[in-house]
């Protein structure tokens, strides 16, 4: 169980830092081709990746996977590890849903 949770956190610290390293890299790209960025394109596409929807997807995909937790450990004879264990995810998920809900509230 422990090493599945340490892969899911490994995949998703893994894979983002790759996004943000081919990103890097295009720019790099670009700019050594002559490419004019301006800031604002720069910033753009900086703004593109801290999509605040992706708050509510990170939020929703970490309360789902509490809840399956929980649901787990109550079939599995109500094992209170488990079950406690379901409540690292919800906090996170629940944290990302208030984050989301801040940021629309914002003019």
């Amino acid at each position: 169980m422990f090493t599945s949770v340490v892969a899911v956190a490994f995949s998703f610290l893994y894979f983002g830092h790759r996004n943000k390293m081919a990103l890097q890299e295009t720019i790099r790209l670009a700019m050594d081709k002559g490419q004019n960025l301006s800031p604002e394109s720069i910033e753009q596409i900086l703004q593109s990746q801290a999509a605040p929807q992706k708050d509510f997807k990170r939020g929703i995909l970490l309360v789902c996977l509490a809840l399956a937790t929980a649901a787990y450990g109550l079939l599995d004879g109500y094992d209170s590890t488990i079950i406690g264990l379901s409540m690292f995810p919800l906090a996170l998920g629940a944290g990302y849903l208030l984050v989301w809900k801040f940021d629309q509230q914002q003019p």
